[in-house]
C-alpha cells in the first residue's frame, strides 16, 4: 500500500476513533450498538493496513464504511432538526426509522418510537401527547428528548400551560433542567404572564451555556434569540437595542422584518405604545403587500409563518393596552429596577469570557514562508536524493556532529513529497492560531523554532541518517496547546473554539501511534518537538500572567530567532565552500585483513558491517546507509567474458525484480592503470524509496578479480567519485 492511501486511511482511523471516544464519554450503555459498529469498521480499516491490503480496496472500504455510519446519520439527524424547526414533527418518521437502522443505539431507537408516534397520531393531538407522555421515566437522556417533543407539540398549539406543567420539575432547580427545556419553559412564562418565573427561566439559561467547552454556535444563536424575545416581552428597551446593535450570532439569522417587529413590540411594552403600534404596523404592511413580493417563496413566508403570528400578537397588545398600562407596565419596570444590572451583568461576563478572536498572522506567514520554501526545493531538487537532500539542508545524526549545526534550523523548510508538506501546513494552521493567540506571535514563534530544534537533536540523539519536515514544530505546538488548556492559561478559551482538552490528547496518541508503525515517519522528532514544546509551555505559564514579562520574554523569543536564522545562514556559507557531504574531505582509514593481505582506503565514517567479513570479501556501511560490497576470486578466465557475462546476469536480476526500475545503465567503461584493468558500471535505478545508483567496478589483478559493489541512495553517483576513486584505486592484496 502506498504510503499516501496509509496516511488518508490513517485520517480517517483517528476520525472514527475519536467518535467512538466521544460516544463513550456521552455514555456507552446508551450508545453501546453505535459504538460497536465503529468499532468494527475501526478494526477493518487497522486490518486492512496492518495486512498491506490494496491501498485503493482500503481506501474505498474506508471511505464507504464512513459514509453508512457516520455520514449517513449526520445528514439524517440534520434533516430531522431541520423538519423540527418548522414544526413538521410528522414527517421526521422516514429519517428517524433509517437513523436507528443505521446508527443502532438506544436513543436513536428511543427517537424513532416518538417519531412513529408522531406520524400516526399526526391529526390526533390529544392522543399524540398522552402516547409521547407514556414514554417518560425512562431516565436520562431518554426523558430529556421526550419533554423535547412534548415541549415542541405544546409550543405548536399554543398550550404553554400544558408545557409548563409537562417541562417544570419542581424537584429539580431550573438549572438543572436541559437547554432545551428551559428555551421552551421561558418562553412559555412569557406568554402566560408569569414574568419573575420567565426572568428566573432566563437568567438559568444564561448561566447553562456559560461554560465556552459546552457552547456550540446552535446554541449561541437559540440563547440570544431567546434573550431578544424576552427583551421584547419586558419590554427593556435599552438592553434590547445594544442586543442588536452587537450584531450577535442567531439575531442576524432572522429576517430584518421579524427584527423589526420584535422591536415594535419592545417598544410597546416599554410604555412608548404609539411608536410600538406604528412600527408594528408598518412592518405589517410591508409583509402583506405581496405584489411587492420578490419571489412566491417570500409570499408564502410572509402569508404562511410571519404575518399570521404578527396580527394576533398586534391585536392582543393593541386590545389589552388599558390593562397592560395599568397592571403589567409596573411589574415590569420594577423588575427592570431590580433585575436588569443582574441580567446585564451576566450576559457581559459572558462576552468576556467568550474566546478571543484568534490571531493568526505569524502562523498563516510562517505557514506561507515553509510552503513556498519547501515547494521551491521540491521543484528543484530530488527531494528523494540522499545528495540534494543534504545539499538543501535536511537533518542529520553524521552531521550536525560533524558541526554542521544549521541543520536543526533549515530542516524545518525541506518536506519529503508534498503529502508530507500539505499535512503539515494543515496542522500549522489547525494549531498555530490558538497558540499565538494566547502566547503572541513573538513567543509563538519561540516555541515553533524551539519545538522543531529540539525535535532536530532528538533525531540526532536517536540516529537519523536523514530527517526533514515541520512535524517536530507542529507538535510542539499540539504540545504547548495541551499544557495551556490544561492549566488553564490565559486566552486558552479560544482553544475551546475548535477543540477542546479530549480532542487534543487524542490527536497526540493518533500521532504517536502512526509514529510507532510507520518505519519512514520519524518518532524520535515527533517525541523530541513534543517535549519541546511541552517544556517551554509550562516554562512560559507564569510568564503570560504578567504583560511585562510578556514583552520581555517575546522580544527575547524574536531576537532568538533572529540569531538562529543568522547563524544558519552563516554557517551554511562558511561550509559550502569545501562542499558537503560527500564531496567534501574527509578523514581516511585503511582496512586491512591480514589473512587475505588485501587493503584499501575508506573515508573513517565507512565501518564494517558486524560479522560480514568472509575469506574473500566484507561488506561496509556509510552514515547515510550507502554499502559496499567487496568479493575477491581467483580466475584466469577472459576478461571480456567475464565482464559481458556479469552485465548480462545482473540486468537479467534486476529486470526480474518488482521492487526495482532499472532507468538507466552506463558502461561497462574499461581503464587500464599498469597492472591493474578497470571496468566501471553504473546502474540508475527507481525504487519505492526513491532513486538509487549502484556502481560496479570489477578490477582484474594479476590472477585476482575483484569486485567493489557501490550501492548508493542517490542518482547523483558523481557525487560519490572522490571516494570510490580512492577505495578502488589503494585496493591492493599482499
Amino acid at each position: 500500500m502506498d504510503l499516501a492511501y496509509r496516511f488518508f486511511i490513517y485520517i480517517l482511523i483517528a476520525n472514527v476513533g475519536y467518535m467512538i471516544f466521544s460516544l463513550y464519554r456521552k455514555g456507552f450503555k446508551h450508545y453501546s450498538g453505535y459504538i460497536s459498529q465503529l468499532f468494527f469498521l475501526l478494526c477493518l480499516m487497522i486490518t486492512m493496513v496492518a495486512r498491506d491490503v490494496g491501498g485503493g480496496i482500503a481506501l474505498g472500504v474506508s471511505l464507504s464504511g464512513i459514509a453508512i455510519l457516520v455520514l449517513a446519520p449526520i445528514y439524517l439527524q440534520r434533516q430531522i432538526d431541520a423538519l423540527m424547526a418548522e414544526n413538521r414533527i410528522s414527517e421526521i418518521e422516514p429519517y428517524a426509522r433509517w437513523k436507528a437502522n443505521l446508527a443502532w443505539s438506544e436513543l436513536n431507537v428511543h427517537m424513532h418510537e416518538i417519531a412513529r408516534m408522531a406520524m400516526e397520531y399526526a391529526d390526533d393531538a390529544l392522543k399524540l401527547r398522552s402516547e409521547i407522555r407514556s414514554l417518560l421515566n425512562r431516565g436520562e437522556p431518554y426523558d430529556s428528548m421526550t419533554r423535547i417533543f412534548l415541549g415542541l407539540l405544546h409550543f405548536n398549539n399554543r398550550n404553554f400551560e400544558g408545557l409548563i406543567l409537562d417541562l417544570h420539575d419542581d424537584n429539580k432547580k431550573m438549572t438543572d433542567h436541559s437547554f432545551e427545556e428551559i428555551l421552551y419553559l421561558v418562553r412559555a412564562y412569557l406568554e402566560t404572564g408569569r414574568y419573575e418565573e420567565a426572568l428566573a427561566a432566563q437568567l438559568a439559561l444564561e448561566e447553562k451555556t456559560g461554560d465556552p467547552e459546552d457552547e456550540t454556535p446552535e446554541k449561541r444563536a437559540n440563547l440570544v434569540i431567546s434573550r431578544m424575545i424576552f427583551l421584547a416581552f419586558f419590554g427593556w428597551l435599552h438592553e434590547f437595542d445594544q442586543l442588536m446593535s452587537s450584531q450577535e450570532e442567531g439575531v442576524d439569522r432572522l429576517p430584518q422584518q421579524l427584527r423589526s417587529f420584535w422591536h415594535g413590540v419592545c417598544q410597546f411594552n416599554a410604555g412608548n405604545f404609539a411608536e410600538g403600534e406604528k412600527e408594528m404596523a408598518a412592518v405589517m404592511k410591508e409583509l402583506g403587500d405581496f405584489e411587492k413580493a420578490e419571489t412566491e417563496e417570500d409570499v408564502e413566508f410572509a402569508e404562511d409563518t410571519m404575518l399570521p403570528f404578527m396580527r394576533k400578537r398586534f391585536f392582543s397588545l393593541v386590545e389589552n393596552r388599558e390593562l397592560f398600562a395599568q397592571r403589567i407596565l409596573p411589574r415590569l419596570q420594577e423588575l427592570h429596577a431590580a433585575h436588569a444590572e443582574n441580567l446585564t451583568g451576566l450576559i457581559a461576563s459572558r462576552a468576556d469570557a467568550a474566546p478571543p478572536e484568534l490571531s493568526e498572522v505569524a502562523s498563516s506567514l510562517l505557514g506561507w514562508v515553509t510552503m513556498i520554501i519547501s515547494a521551491v526545493l521540491m521543484m528543484v531538487f530530488n527531494v528523494e536524493d540522499v545528495v540534494d537532500l543534504i545539499k538543501i539542508g535536511a537533518n542529520s545524526d553524521f552531521l550536525v556532529k560533524s558541526g554542521e549545526y544549521f541543520r536543526l534550523f533549515t530542516y524545518q523548510f525541506v518536506h519529503i513529497g508534498w503529502l508530507h508538506l500539505v499535512m503539515n501546513l494543515v496542522a500549522l494552521k489547525f494549531f498555530g492560531p490558538p497558540v499565538e493567540t494566547i502566547a503572541g506571535w513573538p513567543i509563538f514563534l519561540g516555541i515553533y523554532f524551539f519545538s522543531g530544534i529540539a525535535g532536530g537533536a532528538a533525531a540526532v540523539h536517536y540516529g537519523q541518517p536523514l530527517s526533514a519536515g515541520a512535524s517536530g514544530a507542529v507538535l510542539g505546538l499540539l504540545a504547548a496547546a495541551i499544557v495551556f488548556e490544561f492549566f488553564k492559561a490565559r486566552g486558552y478559551e479560544c482553544l475551546t473554539r475548535q477543540h477542546n482538552f479530549s480532542t487534543l490528547i487524542f490527536i497526540l496518541i493518533i500521532n504517536l501511534i502512526i509514529g510507532a508503525v510507520e518505519q519512514v515517519v520519524d518518532s524520535s522528532a515527533h517525541i523530541g518537538g513534543l517535549l519541546g514544546g511541552a517544556a517551554i509551555a509550562l516554562l512560559l505559564l507564569p510568564v503570560l500572567k504578567s504583560q511585562f514579562l510578556r514583552r520581555l520574554v517575546g522580544f527575547a523569543s524574536v531576537w532568538a530567532c533572529i540569531f538562529v536564522a543568522l547563524f544558519s545562514v552563516y554557517q551554511i556559507n562558511s561550509l559550502s565552500g569545501g562542499g558537503f557531504y560527500p564531496e567534501a574531505s574527509q578523514k581516511t582509514w585503511k582496512y586491512r585483513n591480514a589473512a587475505t593481505g588485501l587493503e584499501f582506503i575508506l573515508p573513517e565514517t565507512w565501518k564494517p558491517e558486524p560479522g560480514s567479513e568472509t575469506a574473500n570479501g566484507i561488506e561496509f556501511r556509510g552514515p547515510f546507509r550507502e554499502g559496499l560490497g567487496l568479493f575477491l576470486v581467483a580466475g584466469e578466465e577472459a576478461h571480456g567474458s567475464v565482464v559481458s557475462e556479469f552485465v548480462t546476469r545482473n540486468t537479467r536480476e534486476i529486470e526480474q525484480t518488482s521492487e526495482l526500475l532499472l532507468k538507466k545503465r552506463k558502461g561497462p567503461e574499461k581503464k587500464v592503470d599498469g597492472e591493474r584493468e578497470y571496468h566501471r558500471i553504473v546502474w540508475q535505478l527507481e525504487t519505492s524509496g526513491g532513486p538509487r545508483s549502484v556502481v560496479d567496478y570489477l578490477v582484474f589483478y594479476g590472477p585476482l578479480f575483484c569486485h567493489f559493489r557501490f550501492s548508493l541512495g542517490t542518482e547523483n553517483d558523481q557525487a560519490y567519485e572522490k571516494i570510490m576513486s580512492q577505495a578502488v584505486g589503494s585496493f591492493y592484496v599482499r
